[in-house]
């Protein structure tokens, strides 16, 4: 039998203007892709800002919509989000561009077949994909056709094995335990880079407590 091709996971987050989907604006975009033992391919591609890029991967704002567009929620509680949109934001071509450019680096990305393509992956991924497919054409179609949602782990973890929650708000010495890349943990919530090194680190965790593949 032949050898299961190794994965390349595309960890992605996003921030945006409110929970209706069909409504939603994206503010904020983050992106680190892992091999299939969570461990960050860093690169640093010609023609993306270095302001953009970490070491394990790129954050980028876009540009602020009108204030009647965002919710009331938003406008509240993320104001360092909004300051940064005003203060940085770039429009929603240039980073298209921005992360096609990035995954274009992985094999795979430009595949024909998507099985070939980079694995999508976070926390309650759906609504990330979703906006993407909507607002990020040029990167959406460099994406596999399977999901990993960390999520789906998340909830076997609390009602199947009865688990500790994996607590990430507050909490960046926890995610640099099981974080395995360069970045330190700076962020917090309403951070999309944050919220994707979280997520990582959060499979991880779940993947120390159970027990390891056969080899």
């Amino acid at each position: 039998m032949s050898e299961s091709p190794r994965a390349i996971y595309c960890w992605f987050d996003t921030e945006y203007t409110g929970l209706d989907l069909d409504r939603a604006e994206l503010l904020e975009v983050a992106l680190i892709v892992t091999n299939e033992s969570l461990v960050p391919i860093g690169t640093k591609p010609m023609g993306i800002p270095l302001e953009l890029l970490t070491e394990d991967g790129l954050c980028a704002s876009l540009t602020t919509p009108p204030r009647s567009r965002i919710s009331r929620h938003v406008l509240e509680n993320y104001q360092a989000l909004l300051e940064r949109c005003d203060r940085e934001g770039r429009t929603l071509a240039e980073v298209d561009s921005y992360l096609a450019r990035y995954l274009d680096q992985f094999d795979g990305a430009n595949s024909k077949d998507p099985s070939d393509r980079p694995i999508l992956a976070g926390n309650s991924i759906f609504s990330d994909y979703f906006l993407a497919r909507r607002y990020l054409p040029k990167f959406a179609q460099r994406l596999h056709y399977r999901r990993l949602d960390v999520s789906s782990f998340k909830l076997e973890w609390l009602h199947f094995y009865q688990g500790k929650p994996f607590r990430k708000t507050g909490n960046a010495q926890l995610i640099s335990q099981f974080y395995p890349g360069k970045d330190p943990i700076t962020g917090d919530k309403h951070d999309a880079y944050f919220d994707i090194q979280a997520s990582i680190a959060e499979l991880a965790f779940y993947r120390s407590q159970l027990s390891p593949p056969r080899s």
